[in-house]
């Protein structure tokens, strides 16, 4: 497998961990591409990854149409391959627009060192409360600002809160607390063959400080003792030259699509 390949294999086992498992969520799978509904109309959460860009009429009648057919936004995503560039055209042909590209990026624990100070004051816990995972939902519902999508991301979190969270150890939240203000988070997934670093998410006020950088140190230090080699991420272009510190190197890009514009 190569080093695209497990980054988009943890995403996609991410993505359908709890789907598989609770009601209300369905996982799709087909040969051209993976798809998870989560019974909510948000694109943060129903995804479909594209696999295979030559079967476009696949993904679009049984991807794109059956979040289309429930009225339900959705966000593709598709590991850049310039053999496909003629998919991609394909997709923004039929509407759906290019929303960001990330840098997929992998790293091994082995040989990744990144200590930074943490800014005095804050203090990062894992959360093992039903009350901390609906405020780790609310910062990640803060950053859509007045969207529609806030609301939908609480309302997932919130759902997750009612949930045993031994029935789940694969999936390790984490909330920054700063100066007795919870403003940052980060997700540990666990995956079969990589751990997956996600979340990294600082409150815009609150930027500036550090804070997402001790929050990434602290999630390295905690992905250290699982049995897993290699850390894989997906790197916003702010994020990238912290990420290179840290030993990851770019192994290719992430292109994201949305259907909001066919809604």
């Amino acid at each position: 497998m190569s080093n695209r390949q497990a980054v988009r294999k943890n995403f996609e086992e991410k993505a359908a961990y709890f789907a598989q498992a609770l009601a209300g969520m369905t996982v799709i799978e087909r040969g051209s591409f993976f798809a998870v509904d989560c019974g909510l109309p948000s694109d943060t959460f129903n995804v479909i990854v594209a696999r295979d860009l030559s079967a476009t009429e696949q993904i679009l009648q049984n991807g794109i149409g059956y979040f289309m057919a429930k009225q339900f936004p959705v966000a593709l995503w598709y590991w850049e391959d310039p053999a496909h560039r003629a998919g991609i055209d394909a997709l923004l042909a039929y509407g759906l627009t290019h929303n960001e590209t990330n840098l997929a990026m992998v790293a091994d624990l082995q040989a990744s060192t990144f200590n930074v100070p943490a800014p005095t004051g804050l203090i990062i816990r894992h959360v093992e409360r039903a009350d901390d995972l609906q405020q780790f939902g609310a910062l990640i519902a803060r950053l859509f600002g007045d969207s529609a999508e806030g609301p939908q991301v609480a309302a997932y979190f919130r759902g997750l809160s009612q949930q045993a969270f031994q029935q789940f150890p694969a999936m390790r939240h984490y909330i920054g607390i700063y100066q007795g203000e919870a403003v940052a988070t980060g997700t540990l997934f666990i995956g079969s063959e990589t751990v997956g670093i996600y979340d990294i998410t600082t409150q815009i006020n609150y930027r500036q400080r550090g804070i997402g950088s001790a929050m990434f140190a602290h999630l390295l230090h905690e992905a250290q003792p699982y049995l897993q080699r290699y850390a894989v991420l997906q790197a916003s272009p702010d994020g990238i030259g912290i990420y290179q510190k840290a030993g990851f190197t770019a192994v290719g890009k992430v292109l994201v699509l949305e259907n909001r514009a066919l809604l």
